[in-house]
């Protein structure tokens, strides 16, 4: 078995999935390379809670899109505001609902094989 990336070591991620067996394994996996996660959030009421509650502290966050029919974009506009890197979680194939600006942020779609979430993670949120 290969080894866990070890640039997430010590990463503090925020888990945003309404899923809660998706939002668990998600949030397994990261610990299991040495994150600490925040979360899971379910709503995007309580994801930018946690943000606003985080005090900028965040390293990089996984957001499921659609979170119990609301878009995660809200969350993932004020990621952006505070400079914290993030990617998408999601069963959407059709990339036009994601708003232009956020086109370009990567996408895992489900289901996901686990060690390409420990890798994105590892791109975007390393050190």
């Amino acid at each position: 078995m290969s080894s866990m990336p070890t640039e997430l070591r010590g990463l503090k991620v925020l888990v945003v999935e309404d899923n809660f067996l998706v939002a668990e394994l998600v949030r397994s996996l990261l610990e299991d390379c040495g994150c600490e996660t925040v979360g899971p959030a379910g709503r995007v009421d309580s994801a930018l809670a946690l943000i606003e509650d985080d005090d900028g502290a965040l390293d990089g966050a996984v957001l499921d899109i659609n979170l119990a029919g609301e878009y995660c974009f809200p969350i993932a506009e004020r990621l952006h505001q505070r400079g914290v890197p993030f990617f998408f979680l999601t069963g959407y194939d059709d990339g036009q609902i994601i708003p232009p600006q956020f086109r370009e942020v990567p996408r895992l779609a489900k289901p996901f094989d686990n060690r390409n979430v420990q890798c994105v993670a590892a791109e975007m949120f390393g050190r």
